[in-house]
């Protein structure tokens, strides 16, 4: 049971559950003075109802872009199980409660020169195979211009340019996210439990039943599952609904593959009795019934999550949707790939009013009903929905992932011969998609996890008539874990790209013993000899640096590591392939936007156990600095 008066905790472990009670931002994302007065208000503080049951926003930005949250704590130290992961959690939470980079501030700085910026005295990676380093540049308009030698950037330039002097410090091509869900949520009790701690049925059941006694009928109560929760059966409708039959509940998988909710939620969200699976999808039910267990999965839950996400209102949006710029800038992110469950037309509204600055790609997820997928969704809203947001791209998913072993291996999981895994759609319904990106010319993204479904994607592909460069129409396969060294080969010839999620390889207690350890998984390192053109994605927790470790570690499959600079690469030239911008953005060099990150630490000498301390200390887009922790680097020419 969850016990109502904690053992007193260490001061590290009180601020970690005032930012998972109290469902502040964490520390490191607040100014100095929010900082310390948080700490001060610590010692005031008791936990108990008055903090965690209190309506607040569901689901935080911190959630996804966090950089000292518990959440990535937990990754790293229940998922690698190693001295090496106890090392970078103590850095890590060293680093960034610390407010050593000004905490949450961002610095807007117009232009002052005429005629343009220069960074001079760095040790900068282009990311080009021919010029990989250079130390200053020249950026006119919005592009860089120059590529050289400090001594040739201060001949060139004149006094009405504004100069930046880094001091020695690395600088790199802006982090580019090419896979991530960002979606706001509207307002409930969010209870206290996290989808990497795992906790039992009656630690939940008790939560609930707390949230209710604390709160007026009709307040929505959201829960976040682990593994243990997703598979619990118990955690049914009807098991919810005894505990709360006047407030809508709706629990979150960690994987978003399985939803739960109770009866008071399916009417919310449009769920009845009798209601036929959706194409892509499927509703439990009560055995030899047609009544939902209120346990959905796939394209089931599609629907409803969407609507469920269209209550937060554009006000809301555009909050989170600043807080998380504000994470992206503090990491050196520039441009983030979103799949939102907000309906897309909605995003854009939100995206409008924003005014963000950074740089994001908003790609259709449209969801399925009984009679089929739904294709019709965001054809009819303008590409361009702000100076730096456009919708582009079309998803889908063709399977589920291990964690709930529903991604479709083709044969029985290794640790549970019952189960093989689902694919959602046919063959004939993939070929489908294929022919409908051809002819609305929308770059097609593919979920693929299981070898079964890879393996009918590849095929599909293989098959299609009239003969088409993939690789040119952007398309991506997504994840894409359970490929064979055969479908590499075929992936290969097909000169199409995967999007892999390094920060996934933490997860080894997950990956070897659903795939077996005789098998290939996960594969990284041979993807990029192969020549398979690679972008990264976080497809969770924000923190890039936390990804670049663990494609340079790869704990699930050490002989799939990588060096720090195909990491990199992959991170900023791959993913600006993996939207059609790989001449535009990606690299630093003459003609391409000025996208940068100036970096706390040199990420190409650190211990990799220390990559996820990183942080930018100045962002710039498209030109402009949009981020900036150290004033002094601001300097006139001599």
């Amino acid at each position: 049971m969850i016990s109502r008066q904690p053992e007193k905790l260490s001061r590290p472990a009180q601020l970690t559950l005032r930012n998972w009670f109290q469902q502040l931002r964490c520390g490191c994302c607040l100014a100095a003075h929010d900082f310390v007065r948080m700490v001060d208000d610590f010692h005031e503080m008791e936990f108990g109802n008055s903090h965690w049951t209190r309506v607040t926003p569901l689901t935080q930005p911190y959630q996804w872009s966090c950089s000292s949250s518990a959440i990535h704590q937990h990754i790293i130290r229940q998922d690698t199980q190693s001295e090496e992961a106890r090392h970078i959690l103590s850095g890590a939470t060293t680093a960034t409660t610390s407010s050593a980079f000004g905490g949450r501030s961002r610095a807007r700085y117009a232009m002052r020169g005429a005629n343009g910026l220069a960074l001079v005295n760095g040790r900068v990676f282009t990311g080009d195979h021919q010029l990989r380093w250079s130390d200053a540049l020249i950026i006119t308009r919005g592009k860089i211009s120059f590529v050289g030698s400090t001594e040739d950037v201060l001949r060139q330039i004149g006094p009405d340019f504004e100069v930046i002097n880094v001091q020695g410090r690395t600088v790199i091509p802006g982090l580019n996210d090419a896979h991530m869900h960002h979606t706001p949520d509207p307002a409930g009790i969010r209870l206290p439990i996290q989808p990497y701690n795992e906790i039992g049925f009656e630690d939940v059941s008790e939560l609930i039943a707390e949230a209710v006694s604390c709160s007026p009928p009709g307040t929505w109560i959201f829960g976040a599952m682990g593994v243990q929760l997703i598979n619990e059966p118990r955690l049914n409708r009807f098991e919810i609904d005894r505990l709360a039959p006047d407030h809508p509940v709706i629990f979150l998988g960690r994987t978003n593959h399985t939803n739960i909710v109770n009866s008071k939620a399916m009417k919310l969200l449009g769920l009845s009795d009798g209601d036929p699976d959706p194409v892509g999808g499927f509703f439990e039910r009560v055995p030899g019934s047609i009544e939902l267990n209120g346990r959905i999965h796939e394209y089931a839950q599609w629907s409803p999550q969407r609507l469920f996400a269209s209550m937060t209102t554009i006000e809301q949006g555009v909050e989170s949707l600043n807080d998380l710029a504000d994470s992206c800038l503090e990491f050196g992110i520039t441009t983030l790939q979103n799949m939102s469950w907000t309906p897309i037309a909605r995003y854009a509204e939100m995206l409008a009013a924003a005014d963000l600055p950074i740089k994001i790609r908003a790609i259709r997820f449209p969801p399925s009903g009984p009679q089929g997928r739904i294709l019709s969704e965001g054809f009819d809203i303008p590409t361009e929905v702000g100076p730096r947001a456009r919708i582009d791209g079309i998803k889908w998913i063709l399977d589920g992932t291990t964690v709930e072993r529903a991604a479709a291996l083709g044969r029985p999981y290794a640790d549970d011969p019952t189960t093989m895994g689902r694919e959602n759609f046919s063959a004939d319904e993939v070929g489908e998609m294929l022919r409908e990106s051809v002819a609305l010319d929308v770059p097609l993204l593919l979920h693929a996890i299981g070898t079964q479904a890879l393996e009918t994607a590849i095929s599909c592909l293989e098959t299609f008539v009239p003969v088409q460069d993939w690789g040119r129409r952007g398309l991506r396969i997504e994840h894409a874990d359970g490929l064979t060294a055969e479908q590499i080969g075929r992936v290969k010839l097909l000169g199409i790209m995967v999007v892999q999620n390094p920060s996934h390889f933490l997860l080894r207690h997950i990956y070897g013993p659903r795939f077996g350890e005789d098998v290939l998984f996960a594969s990284f390192n041979s993807l990029r000899r192969s020549g398979i053109s690679l972008g990264i994605g976080s497809d969770g927790p924000l923190n890039p640096f936390i990804g670049l470790m663990a494609a340079v570690t790869h704990p699930a499959r050490p002989e799939e590591a990588v060096d720090i600079e195909a990491a990199l690469i992959a991170y900023t030239s791959g993913s600006a392939a993996a939207e059609g911008k790989a001449s535009e953005k990606g690299r630093l060099l003459p003609g391409y936007d000025a996208d940068i990150a100036v970096l706390s630490q040199d990420i190409f000498s650190v211990d990799p156990r220390a990559l996820p301390e990183t942080r930018s200390i100045l962002t710039i887009v498209d030109g402009q600095v949009v981020y900036c922790a150290d004033e002094s680097l601001f300097v006139r020419p001599a």
